[in-house]
């Protein structure tokens, strides 16, 4: 199978709450990694900028990663994007974008349009161009995966993210198959929706399934079958100790990709990807997802025992 991830590599600086720093790479590099690690026969496709400054570097992780196609990685002279990732809890942090790219044009992506699913993680919220979305759900609505992720934030003069409905959301709302947001950015975009099924009216065809993911309180599921709007909820899996929470949503959309791909099965493409988002909340960054499939078994085997011993 063939997954095109359209989005930003982040230089990430991660300054978790109460404890040490972290640097590695974000942004899409959570999807590359993941993808990379639980579908090593897959051909993945990152398409995002990639700085000067951090192209050797880039290169020889992607060295270690033989199914990662570097055809799509658009090199430029200037700094590679920096986030700054502040937490002032475990969950809750501040954010602040450096060194933005120019968003993404349809010629830049058009030819990596022919995978079997197509990600576009909206990583800055200017990934890609309105409009080259707009030429690529017409030709790809029901193989790609948008993650609404920072559409829902914009950036001041001091790259300084705040909360901000997008213009022409529905537009971008409607454009896929499968629309993930976090409950923060949930909040930012239904203001005038009385409930989550009102909201999936307002915004979505009938055609499209919604996630919403609520960190330990696990994930919501919205689709539409016969006239009739469905919700599933899934509960989180049971962290033994938490380590950093950035990019879970990342992962979790690489992971439900790569299931539902093998599957055709949404709903345990859910169970599946909320199982791989546990594991990134017990690593540092991406640089220790070596470690993911060994902590997915793990994981797994704990939270199975804890509900043998609560029944």
């Amino acid at each position: 199978m063939k997954i095109t991830v359209i989005g930003t590599v982040n230089k990430d600086l991660i300054l978790p709450f109460g404890k040490a720093p972290i640097e590695s790479f974000g942004g899409i590099f959570y999807d590359i990694a993941v993808l990379a690690k639980l579908y090593p026969t897959a051909e993945i496709i990152p398409v995002s900028y990639v700085g000067e400054d951090v192209l050797s570097t880039v290169h020889a992780i992607l060295d270690k990663m033989p199914n990662v196609s570097r055809n799509g990685l658009v090199h430029t002279s200037e700094k590679n994007h920096k986030v700054i990732l502040e937490y002032k809890s475990p969950t809750q942090r501040e954010e602040k974008s450096l060194f933005p790219f120019p968003s993404l044009t349809w010629e830049q992506i058009a030819p990596f349009s022919d995978s079997d699913m197509i990600i576009v993680n909206m990583i800055t919220g200017w990934d890609i161009e309105h409009e080259a979305y707009l030429q690529l759900s017409a030709l790809a609505k029901d193989r790609m995966y948008f993650d609404i992720h920072y559409l829902t934030m914009a950036a001041d003069d001091f790259g300084q993210r705040k909360p901000r409905a997008p213009e022409n959301c529905r537009e971008w709302l409607s454009g896929s198959k499968f629309v993930q947001m976090n409950e923060d950015e949930y909040e930012v975009l239904a203001k005038k929706s009385r409930s989550e099924v009102d909201f999936f009216q307002n915004y979505f065809d009938e055609d499209q399934i919604l996630l919403i993911t609520k960190g330990a309180n696990g994930v919501l599921m919205l689709y539409q079958r016969e006239g009739m709007i469905g919700q599933r909820e899934y509960p989180a899996y049971k962290i033994p100790r938490l380590i950093d929470t950035t990019g879970c949503g990342d992962v979790f959309g690489a992971a439900f990709v790569g299931y539902y791909l093998q599957s055709g099965d949404s709903f345990a493409a859910v169970e599946y990807a909320n199982l791989v988002a546990g594991v990134n909340t017990m690593l540092k960054g991406t640089n220790e997802m070596e470690l993911l499939v060994e902590k997915m078994k793990m994981l797994k085997l704990t939270n199975a025992a804890n509900i043998k011993q609560e029944n």
